[in-house]
C-alpha cells in the first residue's frame, strides 16, 4: 500500500500498522449488525474501544510530539491570557487609585487656596486696624502736645 502523504512507495513500520488497526476498526463496523429499516448498526463497544486504543498507542512519535506542542501551546496561551488580564486589572485599579489621588489634591490645594485666601484678608484687616490705632495713638499724643505747648507759651508769656 503506497504512502499517500510522502508520494513514495515506502511506507514505514508505525504508519503501516496505523493503516492496519483502521483497517481492523472498519472491518468492525462494516461487519456489525444493522438495525433494521435504518443505516444505523450495533458495534461492540468493547471491541470499538480496543481498536481505538491500538491506534492511539500507534501515532508516530511526531504526532504526539505535536499534540503535546499544542497542548503545551494551550497552556502557555490561557496563562498569558491570566497574567494580561491581571495586570490589566492592577493597572486600572493603579489609574483608578491615581484619579482618586489627583481629586484629593485637587480638594487639598483648593482647601489650602481658601486657607491661604482668609488668612491673608485676616492680615488686611489686622494691618488696616493696627494703622488705625496707630493714627489714633499719636493723634491723641499730638493733642496732648498740643496742650502741653499751648501751656507751656501761656505760661511762658506770664512769665515775661
Amino acid at each position: 500500500m503506497p504512502d499517500a502523504n510522502n508520494g513514495s512507495g515506502n511506507v514505514r513500520a508505525t504508519d503501516k500498522d496505523l493503516y492496519e488497526l483502521l483497517e481492523q476498526l472498519e472491518t468492525t463496523i462494516t461487519q456489525a449488525k444493522g438495525i433494521p429499516f435504518s443505516d444505523n448498526c450495533m458495534v461492540d463497544r468493547a471491541d470499538a474501544l480496543y481498536w481505538i486504543k491500538q491506534i492511539r498507542a500507534s501515532f508516530p512519535t511526531e504526532v504526539r510530539q505535536a499534540k503535546w506542542i499544542v497542548d503545551s501551546n494551550r497552556q502557555i496561551v490561557a496563562s498569558a491570557r491570566q497574567k494580561a488580564e491581571s495586570i490589566l486589572r492592577e493597572s486600572e485599579q493603579r489609574q483608578a487609585i491615581m484619579v482618586d489621588e489627583h481629586q484629593i489634591t485637587l480638594l487639598a490645594k483648593e482647601q489650602s487656596d481658601k486657607i491661604l485666601a482668609d488668612a491673608n484678608a485676616q492680615a488686611d484687616q489686622i494691618y488696616a486696624r493696627s494703622l488705625e490705632y496707630a493714627r489714633k495713638r499719636l493723634k491723641d499724643v499730638e493733642n496732648e502736645l498740643t496742650d502741653m505747648l499751648v501751656r507751656i507759651q501761656k505760661d511762658l508769656k506770664e512769665l515775661k
